[in-house]
C-alpha cells in the first residue's frame, strides 16, 4: 500500500512522525504555540520578568533543542505584549566559530590543545560579542521603522556614561556579519555623539596643511624676497608645526596601535582587523575612555563589569534582562559529540558567580553524559558551580503517557481540518487499546524514539498490506513487532553498541 492513500484515508496532510531533528520539524514549528510540552517546562522557562539560571541534562532525542525553541517562542510571545521590560534573547548554541578563532589565535590544529585553553573570559567575551551585535542589528538595521526610531532615540537620551559605554561595547565586541564595520561604526557615533572631532582624518588634514604652509613659504623665500619676514615665518611656523603634529600624530598611532593589539589578543573569539580597532580607538575622546574597562588577560572581573554595563544599556531601551540559551555543546566539529571535550567547553561555565549574575538568566541544555561526569568531579568543583542553586532538571525523562499525549497533538495537527475526530488509537484494529499504546510509547523513553516507532509502524503495516487492501487499520501483531525491534535498537544503543 502507498503511505500517501493511507494518509488520504486518514485525512492526513502530512506524515505526523516523519522529522527526528527539531529544528527542520514543520509540524512541530507550526503548532509550537499549543505543543504539548514536557512538565518540568514552566520549571525551565522560569518567570520572564525575572529570569533564573537552569541546568537541564538529557538524552539525545529528549526534546532539549525543542524546548529551546519552545523557550524562543515564548519570550517573542512576553515580548510582544510589552513596550517596557522585555527580554533580550541570546541563543549560544552554535560554538563552531569561537573554537575555530580560538585555534587560529593559539595557531594549533591541535584539538585538545584548544579547547583546554577555553576559559570562562572567552564564553563571556563570546557572549557578549553575539549581544552586541544583535543589538547594534536592531538600532541600525531593524525593518521595523518605528522600533528603529525609537531605540535610536532612547539611545541619544541616556547618559554620556552609558552612551559612552554603549560604544565601548561597539568597539570591543561587535561582529557585523556583512563586514561593514566602518560604516556601522560612523553611524553608531552619529547617533550617540560620542565621536570627538579631532580624529584621525581631522589631524592629517591640519598636518598636510601645515606642511602646504612651509613648502608655499620656502618658495616664497627661495625665489622671491629672501629678506620678506612673512615668508621666514611661514617656512619656521609651518615647518615646526608639522614636525610637531608629525611626531604627535606618530606617538598617538603608536599608542592607539598598541592598546589595539592588546584588546586583539585579549578578545581571542572576535575578528578585529587591528587597524579597523586603531581608527575606531582615534574617533573616542581619550579621557572619557579612561574610566572604560578594557579586558586583560584572563580578567574575568573586568567581563563582569562589562556585561553589566549592557544590561544598562538594554534598560534605556526597553529590555529589564538577559536570557542566554546554551545548547548543542556536543556538536562543533572539535568536539565531535565526545564527552571529555564537551567537558573542556562546558566545564568553565560552571560558575556560581557567572550562573548568578543580576538580571541575566543562563538556560543550559545539556547532554545527559555531562551530569555523569560531573558527578565524578571533586567536591570543591561542586561548590563552585553550586548545582543547588541552578534549578537542575537531571535527567529530563518523559513518561509513556506525556509521549502518548505528545504523539496524539502531532496527530492531531496534521489532519486535514474539518475532518471527522479520530484519536491516534483508532490507526490501531481494537485489540490495540490505549493502554497498550502508552506502554509501548514509555519503552521508548524520548520524544524522537518514539516518533521513530510510529513511523516505523506505519511504514511497516504499509509494506506488508497490498495496494488493493481495504483495511487501514493496523494490526496488534504488527504494534508487537515494531516494538520487540525498537527496544532491541534502544538497548543496543544504550550499550553503544547500536546506531541511533
Amino acid at each position: 500500500m502507498e503511505l500517501q492513500r493511507f494518509f488520504d484515508f486518514w485525512n492526513l496532510r502530512e506524515h505526523p512522525f516523519q522529522a527526528e531533528e527539531a529544528r527542520n520539524d514543520s509540524v512541530y514549528n507550526r503548532m509550537m504555540g499549543a505543543a504539548v510540552t514536557h512538565p518540568d517546562f514552566a520549571k525551565i522557562y522560569g518567570d520572564p520578568s525575572s529570569p533564573s539560571t537552569t541546568i537541564v541534562f538529557g538524552e539525545k532525542g529528549s526534546g532539549k533543542t525543542a524546548m529551546r525553541l519552545m523557550i524562543q517562542s515564548r519570550i517573542d510571545e512576553y515580548n510582544a505584549d510589552r513596550k517596557e521590560g522585555r527580554v533580550f534573547l541570546v541563543c549560544y548554541d552554535d560554538l563552531n566559530q569561537t573554537l575555530d578563532r580560538l585555534a587560529g589565535v593559539m595557531r594549533t590544529k591541535d584539538r585538545s590543545k584548544a579547547l583546554q585553553s577555553l576559559c570562562l573570559s572567552d564564553h563571556q567575551d563570546a557572549i557578549l560579542a553575539q549581544a552586541v551585535t544583535d543589538l547594534l542589528d536592531s538600532v541600525l538595521n531593524s525593518k521595523d521603522r518605528s522600533e528603529l526610531k525609537k531605540r535610536r532615540k532612547a539611545l541619544k537620551r541616556m547618559s554620556l556614561q552609558k552612551r559612552m559605554d554603549f560604544a565601548t561595547l561597539a568597539l570591543l565586541y561587535d561582529q557585523p556579519r556583512s563586514g561593514e564595520s566602518s560604516e556601522r561604526w560612523r553611524q553608531l557615533k552619529r547617533i550617540l555623539k560620542v565621536g570627538t572631532s579631532w580624529n584621525r582624518g581631522a589631524h592629517s588634514a591640519m598636518s598636510i596643511t601645515l606642511g602646504l604652509v612651509a613648502v608655499v613659504g620656502f618658495v616664497g623665500w627661495y625665489f622671491f624676497d629672501s629678506q620678506a619676514w612673512e615668508f621666514i615665518v611661514a617656512v619656521l611656523f609651518g615647518s615646526l608645526g608639522f614636525l610637531g603634529s608629525g611626531f604627535w600624530w606618530l606617538a598617538r598611532s603608536w599608542r592607539y596601535g598598541r592598546l589595539a593589539r592588546r584588546l586583539a589578543k585579549e578578545v581571542r573569539i572576535g575578528q578585529y582587523p587591528r587597524d579597523s580597532m586603531s581608527r575606531k580607538l582615534w574617533d573616542l575622546n581619550e579621557e572619557r575612555m579612561a574610566g572604560q574597562p578594557l579586558p586583560e588577560k584572563g580578567d574575568q572581573d573586568i567581563r563582569y563589569d562589562l556585561t553589566n554595563r549592557f544590561v544598562h544599556v538594554l534598560k534605556e531601551i526597553g529590555f529589564s534582562s538577559l536570557v542566554v540559551l546554551v545548547d548543542r555543546i556536543d556538536e562543533p566539529m572539535m568536539v565531535n559529540g565526545e564527552p571529555e571535550r564537551m567537558k573542556l567547553v562546558l566545564w568553565p561555565m560552571m560558575n556560581n558567580k557567572f550562573l548568578q549574575q543580576q538580571d541575566i538568566g543562563i538556560k543550559m541544555l545539556l547532554p545527559v553524559e555531562m551530569s555523569q561526569l560531573l558527578a565524578g568531579e571533586s567536591s570543591e568543583f561542586r561548590r563552585q558551580a553550586r548545582l543547588d542553586k541552578q534549578n537542575v532538571v537531571n535527567p529530563l525523562r518523559w513518561t509513556g503517557i506525556t509521549l502518548y499525549d505528545l504523539c496524539s497533538s502531532r496527530f492531531r495537527n496534521c489532519r486535514i481540518e474539518g475532518a471527522e475526530t479520530c484519536a491516534l488509537e483508532d490507526l490501531f484494529t481494537d485489540e490495540v487499546t490505549r493502554d497498550d499504546l502508552v506502554e509501548a510509547l514509555d519503552q521508548m523513553h524520548q520524544p524522537r524514539d518514539a516518533f521513530k516507532f510510529l513511523y516505523a509502524i506505519i511504514a511497516d503495516f504499509c509494506n506488508n498490506t497490498s495496494a488493493e487492501g481495504t483495511d487501514f487499520r493496523i494490526p496488534k501483531a504488527t504494534l508487537d513487532f515494531v516494538r520487540r525491534t525498537q527496544s532491541d535498537r534502544l538497548v543496543e544503543l544504550y550499550r553503544g553498541a547500536g546506531t541511533a
